[in-house]
């Protein structure tokens, strides 16, 4: 009979700050461009689709009312699955709505629909990114990287912006939408290993 040693499975390792702050930065963005997106080329979509500044202002509250209600689960599901997993659902279903919307939005209330659905996607990244700078950014940084990660939103509202005159006006406002949800599947890499 031999002796063997038990050694406990080794840990997984630990994501550096650094890594995790690039992750919650990119998962923001990602979650949160939906909405920035149909308000940065309402113009090209009202006209389109038929919406009204009173549209749009309805379509942007339904967003952020589901965006509200859908956290309480979203915290649910990233304390069971980690906040790699759920940050990456997020950036998906951003990404899924985003491809969406140029696809199946071919009047007001699909419109809506689909922002709504993509509320989801800035719920679930936005607990998902906040999770994660808890558990990997030491306690005496988490003051700067979740003001940083917050500043990844007015991001969101830049490249919104940037999409009017690069592709809205030349190729069309569902094109942006097509180029924004390859940037969102962009985000899926810097999200850390769970």
């Amino acid at each position: 009979m031999t002796d063997t040693a038990l050694t406990p499975s080794p840990s997984p390792p630990a994501v550096a700050p650094l890594r995790a702050g690039a992750g919650a930065i990119a998962t923001t963005v990602a979650s949160v461009l939906p909405v920035f997106l149909v308000g940065g080329l309402a113009v090209q979509m009202g006209d389109d689709l038929g919406f009204s500044p009173a549209g749009l202002g309805l379509a942007v509250s339904v967003y952020f009312g589901i965006s509200a209600l859908a956290s309480v689960p979203s915290g649910r599901l990233v304390e069971r699955y980690g906040p790699a997993v759920v940050a990456r659902a997020g950036i998906l279903l951003a990404a899924g709505c985003l491809f969406a919307i140029a696809v199946l939005a071919r009047s007001y209330p699909v419109l809506v629909a689909l922002l709504g659905l993509s509320a989801a996607a800035n719920a679930l990244g936005q607990l998902a990114s906040n999770a994660a700078l808890a558990r990997h950014v030491p306690a005496r940084r988490q003051g700067l990287s979740f003001g940083v990660k917050q500043a990844a939103i007015p991001v969101s509202t830049l490249l919104a912006g940037a999409a009017v005159p690069t592709i809205a006006l030349t190729a069309g406002w569902r094109w942006a939408f097509v180029a924004a949800a390859g940037a969102a599947l962009a985000a899926l890499p810097a999200v850390p290993p769970g």
